[in-house]
């Protein structure tokens, strides 16, 4: 395991490119921990710049704890930052209760999750990759790895600790998480890993079997053939030398397939919907640490028989084989999933804990 640094959440922003349109066009600042008055202007072009593409809706209450929450800094930007926002116009003094977006009469109370979007999600408005993406395989490696054993609790603290870094760093990592349906909240705003079910199989193969197919349209509308040829070829090798290949062969094949290959998918909710419901490939992946994989050769000639297709331009053929695919493995996935679920549920994480029917609820 690697160790990272510990950073204060007033340096998690330090040098990290904010990237966003401000009037049509793109701010390229960085921001600076080297004082205020470096780091509110950015603040202040970030608020300003979602207010403007109506990110930040007409009526929504900004306040300094959530947003510097958000942010990873201290409140005292944020408050100056806010202060400017009024003096252009862009926010209202909301009589001790912050700031609403406007002069909207009645506040509009963002969620933090929905905060959380707005300010740091998707758009890359926040670069956290050095933070956040030096944990992130391996937590939601934990995690995947107990789903099908039982509903587990992730304390905040303690993952941000085990890994020596900031709380902000530990929630944004939970985020992503909750994104690909890995963890939710419950009612008490706990972080929860909840057990995976036959239900959770057969609904999320149902999502990609209307998605899948036709996102491999759009892939192949803009890959060039050579791409197709390579991982085809990789397959094909795979093939030849079933079972000797290794379990560890084909997760990696998997990830080309249904990872990578939809990752130039230019519709970006399409993209996150195809992420949300891939809970399926968890199983197999799981499986094979436990299991020999002599059941995996049908899904390898499959996925040629794809790649075949798209390489000859046959995009309708290709498509039909993968909701073929995705048909077969069900009844596969259901019975891996059950003998999973026999088994003695691995290690906790200091970071996990075990959670019992109405104890967390």
């Amino acid at each position: 395991m690697t160790a990272c640094l510990h950073r204060k959440p007033a340096r998690i922003l330090s040098n990290e490119r904010i990237g966003m349109i401000s009037d049509g066009k793109e701010w390229t600042g960085r921001v600076r921990d080297t004082g205020s008055a470096f780091l509110y202007t950015s603040v202040r072009d970030l608020l300003a710049a979602k207010i403007r593409q109506d990110e930040l809706p007409e009526g929504a209450l900004l306040k300094e704890a959530p947003i510097s929450s958000q942010l990873g800094i201290s409140r005292a930007p944020v408050r100056r930052a806010l202060a400017l926002l009024a003096e252009d116009g862009l926010v209202t003094a909301a009589a001790g209760q912050g700031y609403v977006v406007g002069r909207s009469g009645i506040p509009l109370r963002l969620s933090s999750r929905r905060l959380h979007e707005i300010l740091a999600r998707e758009t890359g408005d926040l670069n956290r990759t050095a933070s956040w993406e030096r944990i992130f395989s391996e937590v939601a490696d934990v995690v995947t790895s107990c789903m099908p054993f039982g509903s587990f609790r992730i304390q905040e603290t303690e993952l941000g600790d085990h890994f020596n870094v900031s709380r902000t760093v530990a929630r944004e990592v939970l985020w992503r998480l909750m994104d690909r349906r890995l963890v939710e909240k419950n009612r008490k705003s706990h972080w929860i890993v909840g057990q995976m079910t036959a239900r959770d199989l057969r609904d999320t193969l149902q999502m990609r079997r209307l998605l899948e197919p036709g996102a491999l349209g759009m892939v192949a509308a803009d890959r060039a053939n050579e791409g197709f040829d390579r991982l085809l070829g990789d397959i094909e090798a795979a093939i030849d030398s079933f079972p000797a290949c290794g379990g560890a062969t084909i997760d990696r094949l998997e990830e080309a397939m249904f990872v990578d290959m939809y990752r130039d998918v230019r519709n970006s909710r399409l993209l996150g919907s195809i992420r949300r419901n891939q809970l399926s490939l968890l199983v197999p992946r799981l499986f094979r640490r436990h299991f020999p994989i002599i059941d995996d050769l049908p899904a390898l000639q499959e996925y040629a028989r794809i790649l075949r297709h798209l390489g000859q331009g046959q995009v309708q053929q290709a498509e039909a084989v993968l909701h073929g695919h995705l048909c077969r493995i069900e009844a596969l996935a259901l019975a891996r999933l059950r003998v999973l679920s026999l088994l003695e549920a691995p290690d906790m994480a200091p970071y996990m804990t075990p959670v019992y029917r109405g104890q967390d609820g």
